[in-house]
């Protein structure tokens, strides 16, 4: 009757309990891991989304008060040739410890930027002259009243009528490139309402005084605890002595682990791709400014990362499983209780 009894609930709580611990603690692994998510997204297809045409066009029309109808061509091909994998991946890191730090309470919102400092740098160095050329170029002729510049909050910027291009350069925009570039700000934000989302959010701290981060550490740990505990007293009542104890012990933890161990496998192969593509095929989704499919973007991104997972997976398991089969031969080789 004891057996049956143990039986029934390892069923119904132990082996839930115990399964979706080590689970639990294998996400936990890489889930709050920076370095995890700025390896994943280091792919090319991200740095293409990040370098796309229709990003850098907003970038230079919103930092030097180009007008919308301003063709930029000529500038987008000098910018994107500084923008090098390194530049992306320096963009990328930053954008992750900013996610990060919004979560971990360090920051009051979510607001990732696009470093514009490498590309100042290069303005004022051998793309000088090929860069004041594109921007006398993609300039407007000023209209009748208004004052030539690089314009404000308020104003586009226009370029005198009737003047050489080349007058231009040598007179006004080489001695002025300085003082340009000093005022257009080192950093410009990402397209998208990041701010916006990120004040309005208040799930970042679901138990008082902790940010997330150490919230779902905190409910992972009092988990694996009601885990444990209730593992234990299965034990105790299954059996009398402790030949039999550790030997229930052993089985009730082999069990979730020979499945998470399977489930690194599992994620490792072939299906888990199979399903990412299958729903992301399915899925209803748009297209970035960029003109990039975002499917493309996070099947990419969803490849990269199922290694790591898989890792973590198949650690838990068999860390769990080498656990179980110390308690199976302990129990083994612990002599039984002979009833008096």
């Amino acid at each position: 009757m004891r057996k049956i009894f143990a039986i029934f609930f390892f069923i119904i709580l132990v082996f839930p309990l115990l399964f979706a611990a080590q689970v639990s603690i294998s996400v936990v692994s890489w889930a709050l891991d920076r370095d995890y998510y700025t390896t994943i997204l280091d792919q090319p297809v991200v740095h293409t989304a990040l370098g796309a045409d229709a990003l850098i066009d907003q970038m230079l029309t919103a930092s030097l008060h180009l007008p919308p109808e301003a063709d930029t061509t000529a500038l987008r091909e000098i910018l994107s040739s500084v923008l090098t994998p390194e530049y992306f991946r320096g963009q990328i890191s930053n954008y992750v410890n900013s996610l990060f730090d919004y979560l971990q309470g360090k920051a009051t919102e979510f607001y990732p930027v696009i470093d514009i400092k490498p590309l100042k740098q290069a303005i004022t160095g051998d793309q000088q002259d090929a860069f004041l050329f594109a921007l006398v170029q993609a300039l407007p002729a000023c209209a009748p009243g208004q004052t030539p510049g690089f314009g404000s909050d308020t104003a586009t910027a226009c370029k005198p009528a009737g003047i050489p291009d080349e007058l231009i350069i040598e007179q006004a925009l080489k001695p002025s490139l300085a003082l340009m570039l000093s005022q257009v700000p080192d950093q410009a934000p990402l397209p998208g309402e990041f701010g916006a989302v990120g004040k309005d959010m208040g799930w970042r701290s679901y138990l008082p005084g902790m940010a997330a981060p150490a919230s779902i550490m905190l409910s992972v740990l009092i988990l694996s605890f009601i885990a444990a505990v209730a593992w234990y007293l299965i034990a105790l009542i299954a059996d009398t002595g402790w030949n039999g104890r550790l030997q229930w012990l052993g089985w009730m933890l082999l069990i979730p682990s020979l499945l998470v161990f399977l489930l690194g496998f599992a994620v490792q192969g072939g299906a888990a791709a199979y399903w990412i593509n299958f729903g992301l095929e399915r899925a209803q989704l748009s297209v970035l400014p960029s003109g990039l499919n975002l499917a493309e973007i996070l099947q990419s991104v969803a490849t990269a990362s199922l290694p790591r997972v898989s890792d973590a997976f198949r650690m838990a398991g068999g860390i769990g499983g080498a656990f179980a089969l110390v308690f199976i031969f302990w129990g083994i080789a612990t002599p039984r209780t002979k009833s008096s």
